[in-house]
């Protein structure tokens, strides 16, 4: 069996100019996150022209950080050639730390000159931001940054550059911040405090880096900005919702034992797990007959085997 290789730097070239397939899934994200900003504002009755014009900004502005605290971090490789700064072909990836400094800096700046709330747009820009490193991390994984920890597993990939089959981390990056948007997204089309949503954000995502983190080969200074951005948005979330950190723990930690030791709480549990269940398969089925709905439009048939 010829092994799944999934280092795909360069989707095409014309002449000496080529098209990375990191620099097209990044242009996705932030499509994706334009998409998921403009939801929000209209669902919130937000200007929407002021704040897709303040998202651009912001994304631009933690694009261009992040992309400088690569290069002077990884500087040895950019000396030689300061053009590759700019371009993804050879060199493809960004620093975590930073995008949200860029970020950050540029929204504070800019939502100030603008005159709109801060934590709102930080609750929007965040739900953005998870719709982006969905696509930024399956860039990652054709692009070859991020690379994950050498793997036996039957799912382990072989990447370019690299020895041995490696874990493909990215994939899994991917996978949880798609489970942290659904998540996130059904709380911030619901009344909320201001800042609640980039709390919860922030915490998930620096926390989905920490449990990643062992899976990457390289994760040293990435495991020292996640701590920190896990304890930023538990901060933020505890501020915001005025809730009490010492009860949500003690709910937590004492939750398992409530489960076996009291019925009403096992039997709740129970028909939460059931409904979401059904929920997510009536989800899927709807999607399905949609899907094939859209099919015959456009007169595609799905054929069937028969023996």
């Amino acid at each position: 069996m010829v092994p799944f290789n999934s280092m795909f730097p360069v989707l095409f070239s014309i002449g000496k100019f080529s098209v990375s397939s990191f620099g097209v899934l990044l242009a996705l994200g932030f499509l994706e996150a334009l998409f998921l900003v403009w939801r929000l504002s209209r669902a919130w009755d937000l200007d929407e022209e002021k704040t897709l014009d303040l998202t651009l900004l912001i994304f631009l502005g933690g694009l261009i950080g992040a992309r400088l605290i690569f290069a002077i971090e990884h500087w040895q490789l950019f000396a030689p050639s300061l053009l590759q700064i700019i371009l993804f072909t050879k060199f493809p990836g960004f620093s975590y730390g930073g995008s949200f400094l860029g970020a950050l800096l540029t929204m504070y700046y800019f939502t100030k000159r603008f005159k709109m709330d801060f934590w709102q747009i930080a609750d929007i820009a965040s739900v953005g931001l998870l719709g982006g490193l969905i696509w930024s991390s399956l860039g990652c994984f054709l692009g070859g940054c991020g690379i994950g920890i050498q793997s036996h597993a039957f799912f382990a990939v072989s990447m370019v550059g690299v020895l041995g089959k490696r874990f493909p981390v990215q994939l899994l990056e991917a996978f949880l911040f798609l489970l942290i948007l659904q998540r996130v997204w059904s709380i911030a089309t619901h009344f909320h405090q201001r800042g609640k949503i980039a709390g919860i954000s922030l915490f998930c995502i620096g926390l989905t880096n920490i449990l990643t983190s062992s899976l990457k080969q390289i994760h040293t200074t990435s495991l020292l900005f996640s701590i920190s951005l896990t304890i930023c948005g538990a901060i933020i979330f505890y501020r915001r919702t005025k809730r009490n950190p010492m009860t949500d723990l003690k709910n937590f930690l004492f939750f398992p034992v409530k489960i076996i030791i009291d019925s009403k709480v096992r039997i709740s549990v129970l028909a939460s797990i059931k409904k979401t269940w059904y929920n997510q398969k009536t989800s899927i089925s709807w999607k399905i007959r949609s899907l094939k709905k859209n099919l015959r439009r456009i007169n595609v048939r799905i054929s069937r085997k028969t023996n």
